[in-house]
C-alpha cells in the first residue's frame, strides 16, 4: 500500500493515469476518493498538504463526493470520471478558514461527525491531526485548538497525543447552532454567464427577477463594485453564495470554471442554456439537467420553478 498524498496514511487504492501527464486516483480512509494531477501535487508544501487533508476529511464527513484537483482548469475533461467534482488546487486552498474562531468551530463539527453517539469517546492519535483545522503541520497548533475547545467547555479530555476526547452537551449544541447559522447565513445566488449586450435583457428581466422573487439576492461580478482582483472576487462570492446559476449560452470558459468550482465546494449549481446554443454545450457537462430556454418569459418561469424546487 502507498501513502495518501495529503494525510500520508496508507490507502486502499492507488492508480496512476495519463491524460494530464501523471495523475493519481487515491481512495483514502480519511481524505476520501480524489483525483490529483502531478502539477497540482507539486505546488504543495507540507503545511498546504495538511490544510487540504483537513478540507478533504471535512468533505468526506459531510458525505460529499469525489473531487478532482488540477493546477489549471483543463478544457478537455474526458479523462476524468463524471463522478468527480472539479477544482483548482489554489482555489481549494482558498476555502481553508483564516479566522481562528471558524477553524475552532469547524474542528468541533469534525469531532461531532466522528462521534458514534453523544457522549462517545474519540480516540485521537497524531495520524488523525487532520481532524483539526490547523494552518501548519505543527503539533503545537493542534494542541492549541484542543486546549481552547476544552477551556470553552465544548470537549472533555486533555490536549495531547494519544488522547481520549468527548464532545460535551455544550459542544453538540454549539455545532448545531453553527451549522444552522451557516445554512441560513447566505441568501445570495452567484450568476455565471456571458456578459454580452444580447444577454443583458435576459439577466435583468428573467434571471435576476427569478432569483429575487424566490427570495434570494442576485450577485453578478460585473455588477459589483470592488478594488480586488476580479478572480479573487469571483472565488469569494461563490464561497459566500448559497447556490450558483450557470448559463452556458455563448460557451464562455469562465462559466465552466465557476460552475466546477462551486461543485467542488458542494454548492448546488443550476445549469442553463438558450435553446439555439444547446448543441454547443461541452460533452463533459451534458449529463447535467439544463434549463433549456427559448425567450425571457420562458427563462423566468423555468428558473423560478427550479430554484423553488431544488434550493431549500
Amino acid at each position: 500500500m502507498k501513502a495518501c498524498l495529503f494525510c500520508t496514511r496508507p490507502t486502499n487504492y492507488y492508480e496512476e493515469k495519463g491524460p494530464f501527464n501523471n495523475e493519481f486516483i487515491v481512495d483514502c480512509l480519511d481524505c476520501g476518493k480524489y483525483y490529483v494531477t502531478s502539477m497540482a501535487k507539486n505546488k504543495l508544501n507540507r503545511d498546504s498538504r495538511q490544510r487540504i487533508a483537513t478540507l478533504l476529511l471535512e468533505r468526506k464527513l459531510k458525505g460529499l463526493g469525489p473531487i478532482a484537483i488540477f493546477n489549471d482548469f483543463p478544457e478537455d475533461l474526458s479523462g476524468v470520471s463524471n463522478d468527480f467534482r472539479i477544482t483548482k488546487v489554489d482555489e481549494l486552498e482558498k476555502t481553508f478558514p483564516v479566522n481562528v474562531s471558524e477553524r475552532i468551530s469547524r474542528t468541533l463539527a469534525n469531532l461531532v461527525a466522528v462521534s458514534e453517539y453523544p457522549g462517545a469517546s474519540i480516540n485521537v492519535i497524531e495520524q488523525r491531526k487532520n481532524l483539526f483545522f490547523t494552518q501548519s503541520e505543527e503539533i503545537s497548533e493542534v494542541f492549541f485548538i484542543m486546549n481552547q475547545l476544552i477551556d470553552d467547555g465544548y470537549i472533555s479530555g486533555h490536549a495531547g497525543f494519544p488522547s481520549t476526547l468527548s464532545v460535551t452537551v455544550k459542544g453538540w449544541n454549539k455545532v448545531s447552532d453553527y451549522e444552522e447559522n451557516v445554512k441560513n447565513k447566505s441568501n445570495q445566488a452567484f450568476v455565471a454567464m456571458w456578459f454580452s449586450a444580447d444577454m443583458e435583457k435576459a439577466y435583468e428581466s428573467s434571471i435576476k427577477k427569478a432569483i429575487e422573487d424566490a427570495g434570494y439576492l442576485s450577485v453578478r461580478i460585473d455588477k459589483k463594485e470592488h478594488n480586488n482582483k476580479i478572480d479573487d472576487e469571483i472565488i469569494a462570492e461563490i464561497q459566500d453564495s448559497k447556490f450558483v446559476i450557470a448559463d452556458f449560452t455563448g460557451g464562455r470558459g469562465g462559466v465552466y470554471f465557476e460552475a466546477g468550482y462551486a461543485m467542488g465546494l458542494g454548492k448546488p449549481v443550476i445549469w442553463m442554456v438558450k435553446e439555439d446554443d444547446l448543441v454547443n454545450i461541452h460533452f463533459d457537462t451534458r449529463q447535467y439537467s439544463h434549463i433549456v430556454w427559448k425567450d425571457e418569459e420562458d427563462l423566468y418561469s423555468k428558473l423560478y420553478n427550479r430554484i423553488r424546487a431544488t434550493i431549500s
